[in-house]
């Protein structure tokens, strides 16, 4: 009986976390750059199998990064989607989009270090620096890109070109594994572990920008599957409760 409670409410707190992860999705369905998120819910002996198996494989291999749920043994993990936005045409030469099937990122510098992001709105800032709208630098293989003259272009395979001389090549990073993905902010990216690498395979679209790949439809149908599966447990918490309360007016009456 007590197991039913235990499950009831779990189940509870999973749907709530996935009520939350998919009213951002939804928040953020026209923002450029979004990467749509899902939930990944394991119970702690699964976290504890998937970690015993890592560490048959390399010693190098802790336990770190799991945020458990102190009132049970579930574990909520928000994963990243990587799939491709639809491309929005603007015009503006400084507007860049990533045509890759969505494994790559621009390489940024913030103000917390090197960040990621798909989201390719870029303007020229006082020093002539390629920035975000909120002034992180994009970045290139020689370091941030600084592209001052009057005729800015950016080939297929991201080279950037001022006035017709080459400056340098954008960056574009790729995570092994998108689990180790942090977000930090809306659209941009921290990397867990230094799994990251420098990609080759992508192509760059100038005058364009990639948009949220939220299915706004799809968003809805999830968000009512959520509530459905929490009104269930709700009531399997209430019938729990029925039957407690029950069993212990009938051991009163035992005694």
């Amino acid at each position: 009986m007590l197991d039913g409670f235990k499950s009831a409410t779990q189940g509870m707190m999973a749907m709530s976390v996935k009520q939350d992860v998919i009213a951002n999705n939804l928040a953020n369905a026209s923002t450029v750059g979004f990467r749509k998120e899902g939930l990944v819910i394991s119970s702690f002996t699964e976290i504890l199998d998937r970690e015993a198996s890592g560490m048959e494989q390399t010693s190098s291999e802790t336990m770190s990064g799991h945020q458990l749920q102190t009132s049970s043994d579930l574990h909520h993990k928000s994963v990243a989607h990587l799939s491709q936005g639809a491309l929005k045409e603007t015009g503006s030469a400084f507007d860049l989009a990533l045509d890759d099937n969505g494994k790559g990122l621009f390489t940024i510098k913030t103000s917390r270090g090197i960040e990621f992001t798909r989201a390719g709105k870029f303007r020229l800032n006082n020093q002539g620096f390629l920035v975000t709208p909120d002034g992180s630098q994009l970045m290139g293989h020689n370091g941030p890109i600084r592209a001052t003259g009057s005729d800015f272009k950016v080939s297929d395979n991201g080279v950037v070109s001022v006035d017709g001389k080459q400056v340098d090549r954008i960056l574009v990073s790729v995570f092994e594994d998108s689990e180790d993905m942090k977000r930090a902010g809306s659209t941009a990216f921290q990397a867990g572990t230094p799994k990251v690498r420098a990609s080759n395979d992508f192509h760059i679209k100038q005058g364009f920008l990639e948009m949220s790949n939220v299915n706004a439809l799809q968003e809805m149908v999830g968000l009512m599957q959520v509530m459905r599966n929490f009104e269930a447990n709700q009531k399997a918490l209430s019938a729990n409760d029925q039957r407690l309360q029950k069993a212990v007016s009938e051991l009163g009456r035992v005694r």
